[in-house]
């Protein structure tokens, strides 16, 4: 039977025990029950397409930041401790 309502979102755990055929309270409710069920499903595919461009995102910002290599290649080292300036002589 038809799960029972209340407040018209909160299930009361309750069936209708009315036979299908004579019930025409709950006309149709397979229906609705299954249109819930995609809504429910189209929500969750919704969600987990935002967190897959949320990780796209994230995985592109992580690349884009400076990893040793590029650490290595743009610092300036010092090997002679005693010169302090290190801009080229002109």
């Amino acid at each position: 039977g038809c799960p029972l309502v209340r407040d018209v979102f909160e299930l009361t755990g309750d069936f209708c025990r009315v036979p299908k055929r004579r019930c025409h309270r709950h006309y149709c409710w397979e229906k609705l029950r299954r249109a819930e069920v995609d809504l429910e499903r189209v929500r969750v595919w919704y969600k987990l397409d935002e967190l897959f461009e949320q990780e796209r995102n994230v995985r592109a910002a992580m690349t884009n930041r400076a990893g040793l290599l590029a650490l290595m290649l743009h610092q300036t080292i010092q090997h002679d401790p005693l010169t302090t300036d290190l801009r080229s002589r002109r």
